[in-house]
């Protein structure tokens, strides 16, 4: 493989991991957006069993209160188990991008070290043609 190529393979991989990335940290900012949500939907629940009012017992407003906890709670908890999950796949995508990655760096690496190496045995050679007696030339 030639080494612009493997550049360009490299910027490519680079890219993707990006983008892989940056479409988890949106997963990852949905999912704490909808945990943050549950809390609040709690926070109220104790709030409103603290602050139980005997008049809306009367009328059955706390039933009713109630049945629309436990559906936003539902919805929430729904919600965020779809963001789990797709959370999960993403998880794994951004994990092979980045060994897609590392690859292509490690690619890099070698042929560098290997293009030095030949690059100082090429000088070396050179260095011993110029140092030897014309005669044995």
């Amino acid at each position: 493989m030639k080494l612009e190529d493997l550049r360009k393979l490299r910027t490519l991989a680079d890219a993707k991991y990006r983008a892989r990335q940056q479409l988890f940290q949106n997963l990852v900012q949905r999912e704490n957006a909808l945990r943050a949500d549950l809390s609040r939907l709690e926070e109220q629940s104790r709030a409103a069993n603290v602050h139980s009012d005997p008049d809306m017992r009367s009328i059955g407003a706390d039933v009713i209160w109630k049945a629309w906890l436990g559906k936003a709670r539902a919805s929430l908890n729904m919600k965020l188990a779809l963001v789990l999950a797709e959370k999960d796949q993403h998880v794994r995508q951004v994990r092979r991008a980045y060994g897609k990655v590392l690859a292509a760096d490690g690619l890099l690496q070698k042929i560098g070290e290997d293009s030095e190496r030949k690059r100082r045995a090429a000088e070396l050679e050179r260095a011993i043609e110029m140092t030897l007696p014309a005669t044995k030339r």
